[in-house]
């Protein structure tokens, strides 16, 4: 019995040595060249963009919505995508920003509307890898009730590490690279390629989430303590799925407008037709990312007409 209590001890500290060592291994080849490690530039760029900014929050709807260069010329404002992807989770997206807002900032919080309706306790791969890939630091904005479901995402993380594919005849995405981004932190390496096949949303059964929406209250409150402002819109999306969704959509849109935020526009204004999308029901090709740019703008300009920044 003893002999067996000795060999299941070593077992285990070897079990926490190589997880350990996974940990703390470098970032594989392949893992380097994901569209998270742009958070990087995004960061340097939430840091060194000069004042009028305007910041934009939320998931792929953002970072594969907007043509921000529209937005510079036609709002004299210089814009900051930060959006990577959606599975980081709302409220990471919004504790890593804050840290950067300046006075007199506009940040405008557009989340898919799945963000609502997430588990509060839920921590994806993509939120793992975005702590233990791109800046361990970020462990800080984890909330308590995610660590169980980090801890549990490690064993696979590390076990991946130890893959010849991650080091050997892989190739880097021409969509979802840190290299399909311009310089306002929209990927635009979509923008000249043909529409993909891709299945729309179906209907959702989650219940609407008021711990993570009450995160997107505090936001406000620490923006404004910040001297700047906060609006929050809503996402392109295809047309099928937001039929098929439309219950929680306008839940959303009822929750926004109990809670006071300025809203820009609203959600069947940002319906957008199967033909004007890319891969994904939230991905938008380029005749959508112009429209659904033009959509935003205007919509933008007209809260202006009312409140003055």
């Amino acid at each position: 019995m003893q002999k067996f209590v000795k060999e299941i001890g070593l077992f285990l500290l070897l079990l926490a040595s190589i997880m350990v060592l996974g940990i703390l291994m470098p970032v594989t080849p392949r893992a380097s060249k994901s569209l998270l490690f742009a958070k990087v530039k995004k960061d340097e760029l939430l840091k060194e963009t000069a004042s009028p900014r305007i910041i934009f929050v939320g998931g792929s709807n953002l970072s594969f919505g907007l043509n921000s260069n529209i937005i510079k010329d036609s709002l004299k404002l210089n814009p900051v995508n930060t959006a990577i992807h959606a599975s980081i989770g709302l409220r990471f997206m919004l504790d890593n920003t804050l840290q950067y807002v300046k006075m007199d900032d506009i940040i405008v919080v557009v989340p898919e509307y799945v963000q609502f309706y997430k588990k509060t306790n839920e921590c994806a791969p993509e939120l793992l890898r975005a702590i233990l890939d791109v800046n361990k630091r970020d462990i800080k904005f984890l909330k308590q009730e995610q660590f169980l479901s980090f801890l549990l995402e490690i064993p696979k993380y590390v076990f991946s590490k130890f893959k010849l594919k991650e080091y050997f005849f892989y190739t880097e995405s021409d969509i979802y690279s840190v290299n399909s981004f311009n310089e306002f932190g929209d990927a635009s390496a979509h923008w000249t390629m043909i529409k993909q096949n891709f299945l729309p949303f179906r209907k959702s059964h989650e219940e609407f989430n008021y711990s993570i929406f009450q995160s997107l209250i505090d936001f406000e409150i620490d923006v404004k303590g910040r001297g700047a402002s906060m609006l929050v819109s809503f996402p392109g999306l295809q047309d099928i799925s937001f039929e098929n969704n439309i219950e929680k959509i306008s839940q959303v849109e009822t929750e926004y407008k109990k809670a006071g935020f300025k809203v820009l526009g609203f959600p069947a204004r940002y319906k957008i037709a199967d033909s004007l999308t890319f891969n994904t029901p939230y991905h938008l090709n380029k005749n959508g990312v112009d429209l659904r740019t033009i959509l935003f703008i205007e919509d933008f300009q007209k809260q202006c007409q009312s409140v003055s920044y």
